[in-house]
């Protein structure tokens, strides 16, 4: 089974798409790295208030740590897209997987 699969059917997020995982070499240690990307036609969501808003522009690349699969660290790589609420001005969005600065998922902290 496809490590993909697995994510897809496990731990999927609505308006996001898992991209084609790589090894990838951090620290000199070998990872998986996954990165995602908005759905096409998802709306960032507003990480002040939660309503949906237009995206401005896209922040970079930031990396959090999933649960080690196979005894190797797992990554997800993605670009924040800032949001353009009407309610709090310009702020990044909210994703489902990690909380505000968070530099690991919250699957990762519950394990």
């Amino acid at each position: 089974m496809r490590l993909l699969t697995i994510l897809r059917q496990r731990y999927p997020h609505k308006g996001f798409v898992y991209e084609e995982p790589e090894f990838v070499e951090r620290d000199g240690r070998t990872v998986i790295q996954v990165s995602l990307r908005p759905r096409k036609g998802s709306r960032a969501i507003c990480s002040g208030c939660g309503e949906c808003g237009p995206g401005y522009d896209c922040l970079a690349e930031r990396l959090c740590q999933f649960v080690p699969l196979w005894g190797l660290a797992v990554f997800f790589a993605y670009r924040m897209r800032r949001v353009d609420c009407p309610r709090c001005g310009v702020t990044v969005e909210r994703v489902p997987w990690a909380r505000g600065k968070e530099q690991q998922t919250e699957a990762f902290a519950w394990f």
